[in-house]
């Protein structure tokens, strides 16, 4: 029984992933364990492995595409079952006769032909060919790919453009209507006896449109039979239109048929017609931009005030290196200030406050659009030297898209640094359940801009206004700075 591989749900707010790439692909052999692909959910990029040994039979999620959570995404075989395809090879391979006395002797004179060779030489000589012929394989195989891939993303716009892929919006003019029965892709270069010529009604008026001679195409196998619009649409975009130009016509939704009928139509063409009719470029929202879209929106409807003040920046620049950045110093200076202030270290459920007994940062880290809030957890406990080593392997987890759903959980403030950015002073919004966060400005005068946004159900003003006091000492102490 094949066993079906669904879009896992990452996260307790994520309602569908983007499948990022595929690590197999159908005929690979794969182990309980294996990484089949990786999926990007609403906060991070997550490994997707089999929890089956067996034979990869399908891939149904092309890569960029987003699906709901629990649609399926790939079909396994698993090891041990036997399918009629398989039943099949072996019959076929029973079926085949006995070599002849003339193909035993041929066999059999080969060596013949190379008398008193020694073994070494006779090694040498049969190991050469069979290693060029290994490497000549390869590299067919490999052009071979290509080819194939090269068509299947062609055909993949194509059907997305012909409104056939459910996962992309359809961009037909709304004139139009597919006779093809409830979007079902048609089998191209099938012929029936009987049936030349055979094509629906809208497929031979949209033939007539093309100029194009419906019975001499299905005789040269290249529209099927019967045929239908969509059949005729297909054939005509790929004639005469480049594959960089159906991509183009893809990413911003326009129609074919908006272009001249008989020419070819180039990526050039396209984009001169975009440039001239001041066409923008839709852009869905990937996952990650969606979970930015609701922490923000759920941080605004936050009761929250704002407290605007400064620290001085001498110990912190003195101490700061290569290793010992500015950020890691902030980390250092704030946990030892959530835990004189224990309402830093607190977070609101239901009717109850929850007072959580370490230091526990989120900061803000950034990688092109996406913006993680991973956490730095229980830093009361850690010494300089161990901060700054997390904060460096989670620099690198945010470079390579590897943060987990669970590097983003447990903090009860954030730290936003805008600083190194030359911004002298900004709002920043807060972390999910947060109480608070600080957002970093730019050194000037030798002092270092420090906003703080404060849950007001949470800390009150007074307690705010300590907390910031407290930063100020803290920033003077030097012991504060031993590494």
């Amino acid at each position: 029984m094949a066993y079906e591989i669904v879009m896992p749900q990452l996260s307790d707010s994520m309602e569908e992933g983007k499948l990022i790439s595929w690590k197999v692909k159908p005929g690979d052999h794969v182990k309980v364990g294996d990484v089949i692909a990786e999926v990007e959910s609403d906060k991070a990029i997550m490994e997707v492995q089999s929890f089956k040994e067996g034979t990869v039979k399908e891939l149904k999620v092309q890569e960029g595409q987003s699906v709901p959570v629990g649609t399926v995404i790939a079909v396994i075989e698993p090891t041990g079952s036997i399918t009629s395809e398989k039943l099949g090879v072996r019959s076929e391979e029973r079926a085949k006769p006995a070599a002849s006395n003339e193909e035993l002797g041929t066999r059999n004179e080969e060596p013949k032909e190379k008398p008193g060779a020694p073994n070494e030489e006779l090694g040498t000589r049969n190991e050469e060919p069979k290693e060029k012929s290994v490497k000549r394989k390869k590299s067919n195989d490999k052009e071979a790919q290509r080819a194939i891939q090269t068509t299947n993303d062609e055909t993949s716009i194509l059907d997305q453009i012909l409104g056939l892929n459910e996962t992309t919006p359809s961009i037909q003019n709304p004139s139009e209507r597919s006779d093809n029965p409830a979007g079902t892709r048609t089998k191209s270069n099938i012929q029936h006896p009987g049936e030349a010529g055979s094509a629906s009604p809208k497929a031979r008026a949209l033939a007539a449109k093309y100029g194009l001679d419906i019975e001499a195409l299905q005789e040269e196998s290249k529209l099927p039979t019967p045929a239908h619009e969509a059949d005729v649409k297909r054939y005509y975009y790929r004639r005469y239109f480049t594959p960089k130009a159906l991509k183009l016509l893809h990413e911003y939704g326009l129609s074919p048929e908006l272009f001249p009928v008989g020419k070819k139509h180039s990526e050039k063409e396209i984009l001169a017609y975009i440039a001239e009719h001041e066409i923008p470029k839709p852009e869905p929202l990937s996952p990650m931009r969606k979970a930015i879209i609701a922490t923000v929106t759920q941080a605004q409807q936050k009761p929250v005030y704002h407290i605007y003040d400064a620290i001085d920046a001498t110990l912190l620049k003195t101490h700061e290196s290569e290793r010992y950045t500015l950020t890691v110093w902030l980390l250092k200076l704030f946990s030892e200030a959530m835990m004189r202030h224990e309402d830093f270290r607190k977070t609101l459920s239901g009717d109850a406050f929850q007072l959580w007994p370490n230091a526990s940062i989120a900061l803000a880290m950034a990688d092109g659009e996406a913006l993680y809030m991973p956490v730095f957890r229980d830093l009361n406990r850690k010494s300089v030297a161990q901060i700054a080593d997390e904060l460096a392997a989670m620099k690198e987890k945010v470079k390579a898209g590897r943060v987990t759903p669970g590097d983003l959980k447990g903090s009860t403030f954030a730290i936003s640094n805008l600083g190194m950015t030359g911004i002298e002073r900004f709002d920043a919004m807060i972390n999910a359940r947060d109480c608070g966060i600080a957002a970093i400005g730019s050194e000037i005068e030798g002092k270092i801009s420090v906003t703080l946004t404060l849950d007001h159900r949470i800390v009150n003003g007074w307690q705010g206004a300590q907390f910031m006091q407290t930063l100020k000492e803290l920033a003077k102490e030097k012991t504060l700075f031993k590494t």
